[in-house]
């Protein structure tokens, strides 16, 4: 057996007993409600499942956006000589961004 099918197995398995064990928890609470209890015990909502799910993906795919901003930053400052770009300038610095592969909101063209 291949050990990336095992971990993917495994994986799949601990998904489905947090999914079973989400419903069971969901159905007790719904028991013990009908029944008039007092304690109802732990509720969870499908809310704090996305929330967990997100928390989960965060960690899975981290995002290198601030890195990008940080970097735009620092090419800004190697640009500030004190005087206005010029609308060349400021358009092949834009080409540039987008080559790379870089987020960039929208085009600016200056006017002379």
């Amino acid at each position: 057996m291949d050990l990336g099918l095992g971990f993917l197995r495994g994986l799949y398995a601990f998904v489905l007993s947090c999914c079973i064990v989400f419903c069971l928890r969901r159905l007790l609470w719904a028991r013990r409600k009908r029944q008039g209890k007092r304690n109802l015990g732990f509720f969870p909502t499908y809310t704090s499942a996305g929330n967990a799910l997100q928390a989960l993906q965060a960690i899975a795919q981290p995002r290198a956006d601030y890195v990008l901003a940080e970097k735009f930053d620092d090419e800004a400052d190697d640009d500030d000589e004190g005087e206005p770009d010029s609308p060349e300038k400021q358009l092949h610095r834009q080409l540039r961004r987008i080559r790379r592969g870089e987020k960039v909101e929208r085009l600016i063209v200056l006017r002379r």
